[in-house]
């Protein structure tokens, strides 16, 4: 690697390591000003039966991707990303627990969402950096956040409002449950949570056409999606056969036609799938 590219390599790295649960930025006029509570509807909300209808029909999945940075027409590899939802419990309760990790040579990035089965309510999120910590608890009236870590610590509680998902993440084996199709559009609001300032986030999802993408397992037929995040817009390549997301592009705050980009391993397709 020459030496010039090094600085803005580790730039980079560092970029996309923050980006970890998408640190796209809220918009200000999103913060709420009244949160729908749980426990005050009697009956359930078009937002909070579409992600009980969510949680009841994804299923366990394990994917990684190998990430890598654009800029000035090269390509520099980042690392690895994985995703993985399995069965579990929480708090007696049966849950999915989706788990995202990032690796950058040896550090490792991690945050980890347990959502309830029956009702597709968030219950319990955790985000671990080398120094620092980021606990949320969901109750059916509060949301609360601490963190912890070399910097300090800072604890900020919220009302809680049906129908939030608890990580852009979910998204992704969701994605198997949506009925994809050309002008398709969807969407769902999570909440963002900082030391100093919260919002919430609507992302926004649209099928914008059909691609072909090569991957090392092959050349898949593909949905060509938009996901607007707050401020962000990524483009995502979501796979026809079953709907699995292969490619992913994001833009790099800051650094002018920059865009990392996920790309399913090798590895990744079984027989049966990708047709």
């Amino acid at each position: 690697m020459k030496a010039s590219v090094k600085p803005f390599f580790v730039v980079a790295a560092l970029l996309w390591a923050i980006a970890c649960s998408h640190g796209a930025k809220p918009p200000a006029a999103i913060v709420p000003e009244r949160a729908a509570p749980r426990a005050a509807a009697a009956t359930l909300s078009p937002e909070s039966a579409q992600i009980a209808r969510w949680a009841a029909e994804v299923a366990p999945s394990k994917r990684v991707y190998v990430a890598r940075i654009f800029s000035n027409g090269q390509a520099h590899r980042l690392g690895f990303r994985t995703l993985e939802l399995s069965d579990a419990t929480y708090d007696g309760a049966n849950a999915w627990l989706l788990m995202e990790s990032r690796t950058i040579g040896t550090i490792v990035l991690a945050e980890s969402l347990y959502v309830a089965k029956s009702t597709g309510m968030p219950l319990y999120r955790v985000a671990h950096t080398p120094d620092s910590q980021i606990d949320t608890r969901y109750t059916p009236d509060s949301v609360v956040t601490t963190f912890s870590g070399d910097s300090g610590g800072a604890r900020v509680a919220l009302p809680d409002e049906a129908g939030l998902v608890g990580n852009i993440y979910w998204l992704e084996p969701v994605l198997a449950t949506l009925p994809l199709a050309p002008g398709w559009k969807g969407s769902a609001t999570t909440l963002f949570v900082g030391p100093h300032d919260h919002a919430r986030v609507v992302m926004q999802m649209e099928v914008m056409g059909q691609d072909s993408v090569e991957v090392p397992d092959g050349t898949y037929d593909c949905w060509a999606m938009n996901l607007q995040v707050g401020e962000t817009q990524e483009h995502l390549w979501v796979r026809k056969s079953d709907r699995v997301l292969i490619k992913q592009d994001t833009p790099v705050a800051g650094i002018a036609g920059a865009k990392v980009q996920l790309l399913l391993a090798a590895g990744q397709t079984k027989p049966a799938e990708g047709k």
